[in-house]
C-alpha cells in the first residue's frame, strides 16, 4: 500500500485546485484508461472541472469505460493550448518518462512545474513538479483506488469498472507475478461495488476482428525458437499489415500464444512501425526480467512484460534483441 506522504501530496493536490487536465502514454491500454476515468469519475464528483487529452484515440476494446459527459479528447496543439495553460494541474497516469508522451511532450515539458504524476513504472527520472510513483502497486489503477478510497470515497460502478479493467489487465487477468495479495482484495471490493468481470472480459478480449486474427495466423507462421526452445519470437511486417488490414490493430497480447508453448520462458514480438522503426513486445514467465532487457535498449515496462520501440531493419533489429535476450538463459 502506498505510504502516508503520498495520501498527504494527493490531498493537498485536491485542496489547493479545481481545474485538471488528465493525460496518459502513447497508445494507452487498460490501465492507461482505466486510471484516467476512475480518477475523472473521483473528482468530478468533487465538483471540480476535469478533461482528459491522450496523444492517441482510446481503442475500440476499451471504449465501452468512457463516459458519454467526458470524451477523450484527441491532443492537437491549437485546439488544446488554452486547456493546458488554463489547467491548474496537469495530472500524469501510468507513465512518468517523458519520451513516451509523444506529441504532448514539448507542451507537457513547458508546464512542468504545475504537473502531477501518479505512475508505478520503476523510473527513469522525472522533471514533474509533484510524482507519486510506486512500482510495489501492480498497476496505476491500484494506486488510483487507494488514494481515492482514503478521502472516504465510494467509487460508482463506472468508476469501479474503470478501476477493474485497470488492475485486471495490467496483471494479465490476475497470471503475472505482479498480482499480489492486495491486488486481490481491491477487485473483490470492486465486484461488491458491481464489476461484472464477465462483461469486462468479453468487451476487452472477445472482440477480435478478422483483420487480427488473420495477422495472428501470418505472425505465428513466422515463429523462431532459439535457446533451445526457452526463447519464442514472432515477426508482422508492413506486408502482413496490409495483407490483413491490420494496421490499427493491437498486437500486444499475439505473445500470450508463444507463453503457452511448454518450455517457452521469453516471447517477443517483432512490429514494422511506419518511418523505419521497429516496435518490440517482451514478455517472460517467473523471474526472468525483461524489464532490464528491455532498459538496455531505451525500453521499459515491468519485470515480465516490456516494450521497446528501436530505429532500424527488422531482420537487423530481431538479431540484436534475440541475441542478447538468450544471454541470461546460458545460450
Amino acid at each position: 500500500m502506498i505510504g502516508a506522504d503520498h495520501h498527504a501530496s494527493f490531498r493537498s493536490l485536491l485542496e489547493r485546485h479545481r481545474r485538471f487536465v488528465l493525460t496518459t502514454h502513447v497508445n494507452p491500454d487498460g490501465d492507461a484508461i482505466g486510471s484516467e476515468m476512475g480518477l475523472a469519475r473521483f473528482l468530478r464528483s468533487r465538483g471540480a472541472e476535469v478533461r482528459i487529452v491522450n496523444q492517441d484515440p482510446t481503442p475500440e476494446t476499451l471504449r465501452f469505460l468512457e463516459f458519454e459527459d467526458l470524451p477523450v479528447e484527441v491532443y492537437d496543439e491549437r485546439a488544446h493550448v488554452d486547456a493546458f495553460a488554463q489547467a491548474e494541474r496537469l495530472i500524469l497516469l501510468d507513465n512518468s518518462a517523458p519520451d513516451r508522451f509523444g506529441r504532448l511532450q514539448p507542451p507537457l515539458a513547458a508546464l512542468a512545474a504545475k504537473t502531477f504524476c501518479i505512475d508505478h513504472h520503476p523510473t527513469r527520472g522525472t522533471p514533474w513538479g509533484e510524482n507519486i510513483i510506486d512500482d510495489a502497486s501492480c498497476a496505476t489503477a491500484e494506486i488510483i483506488y487507494e488514494l481515492v478510497t482514503r478521502t472516504g470515497w465510494r467509487p460508482d460502478r463506472p468508476a469501479a469498472e474503470a478501476l477493474y479493467v485497470g488492475i485486471s489487465t495490467d496483471t494479465g487477468v490476475f497470471r503475472f507475478n505482479s498480482t499480489t495479495p492486495r491486488a486481490h482484495e481491491i477487485a473483490a471490493e470492486l465486484l461488491r461495488l458491481g464489476v461484472q468481470p464477465a462483461h469486462a472480459y468479453q468487451e476487452i478480449y472477445e472482440r477480435n476482428s478478422a483483420s487480427y486474427t488473420r495477422l495472428l495466423g501470418q505472425a505465428l507462421s513466422s515463429l523462431r525458437l532459439d535457446a533451445g526452445g526457452a526463447v519464442a519470437s514472432v515477426r508482422i511486417t508492413r506486408a502482413m499489415l496490409e495483407a490483413s488490414d491490420g494496421d490499427g490493430v493491437d498486437t500486444s497480447e499475439m505473445t500470450t500464444a508463444l507463453l503457452a508453448m511448454d518450455g517457452v520462458r521469453l516471447a517477443l514480438l517483432f512490429r514494422e512501425l511506419p518511418g523505419g522503426r521497429i516496435k518490440v513486445s517482451l514478455r517472460s514467465k517467473g523471474d526472468l526480467d525483461v524489464h532490464r532487457l528491455a532498459s538496455g535498449f531505451g525500453g521499459g515496462g515491468h519485470r515480465n512484460a516490456s516494450g521497446i520501440v528501436l530505429a532500424g531493419a527488422l531482420d537487423e533489429v530481431s538479431e540484436r534483441i534475440i541475441d542478447e535476450a538468450k544471454r541470461p538463459l546460458g545460450a
